[in-house]
């Protein structure tokens, strides 16, 4: 496997679980401070979200093709 495709594969399975962790928390709760460790759980498991959504992703044959039409009008 490579390396792209793990590290996805692992930031992926940190969000889901900071989300189960943090979702438990707070259905579970029983003090205040169980309320705020499970939004903070919860904000890492934002976090880790933005992180998969911000990934670089492949781009595709007309993506690829566009890109190349603009370089080459570029350099007329």
């Amino acid at each position: 496997m490579s390396k792209t495709i793990l590290s996805t594969v692992l930031l992926f399975l940190v969000f889901a679980a900071f989300l189960w962790w943090g979702l438990w928390q707070l259905a579970n709760r029983t003090s205040t401070e169980d309320v705020i460790y499970a939004l903070m759980l919860l904000g890492c498991a934002g976090y880790a979200l933005v992180s998969i959504l911000l990934l670089p992703r492949k781009k595709t044959e007309d993506e690829r093709e566009r890109q190349s039409r603009k370089a080459r009008h570029a350099q007329r």
